[in-house]
Order: C-alpha cells, then sequence, then structure tokens
C-alpha cells in the first residue's frame, strides 16, 4: 500500500521561489537516500503566490512515519526562515495513481 503525504507550504512574501528551490532539492535528493521513498510532485499555485504544495509518496506508513523525522524535519529546517507558517499536512492511502509523460 503506498501512503502519500500532502504538505501545504506558505512562504513569505517574495520567498517562495528561493525556498522552493531548496525544498525540490531535497526531494531529488530524498529519491537515493529516503528507505521508502517513492516519488514526488510539486505544486505551485496560481492563485497564491507565496503557496506551493508537495505531494511525497511513501511505500509504506513506516517509511512515511521515519520520513518526518528525517527528510520532512530537514526540509522544515531548511526552509524555515522563509515560512509565514509551519506547513499543514494531511496524509492518505493511494487508492490509484496513473502519470503519463508524452513527448512534446
Amino acid at each position: 500500500m503506498v501512503i502519500a503525504r500532502m504538505s501545504i507550504w506558505h512562504f513569505k512574501k517574495g520567498k517562495r521561489e528561493d525556498a522552493f528551490s531548496e525544498l525540490d532539492l531535497i526531494l531529488n535528493t530524498s529519491k537515493r537516500n529516503a528507505k521508502g521513498f517513492r516519488g514526488y510532485i510539486s505544486l505551485l499555485s496560481h492563485e497564491d503566490s507565496n503557496a506551493s504544495t508537495i505531494i511525497t509518496l511513501w511505500q509504506d506508513k513506516e517509511s512515511l512515519e521515519s520520513s518526518e523525522k528525517g527528510v520532512f524535519a530537514g526540509a522544515f529546517k531548511k526552509v524555515q526562515g522563509s515560512l509565514e507558517s509551519p506547513p499543514r499536512m494531511k496524509n492518505f492511502i493511494v487508492f490509484s495513481t496513473e502519470l503519463l509523460q508524452r513527448p512534446e
């Protein structure tokens, strides 16, 4: 069973791009280092230029919980000074998914 964590990040005005680049770098590193990491989707809000959403996918509940003390805690610490407030998180069981990548 794959578990997803959705985290919504609210950055201080003008800080989203730099902080989000740091988060994206951490996620790219996680695919090699975090046990049970299955992937991620990074979303930038059109409505709020200071907000973003990250969906991370984990092999199981244990991997997700472990990441809270590792990957997530490290990411939060790295961008904490750029945040308006701590990210809001929700966890989900992935029912189904399909991602298509077509050549342009």
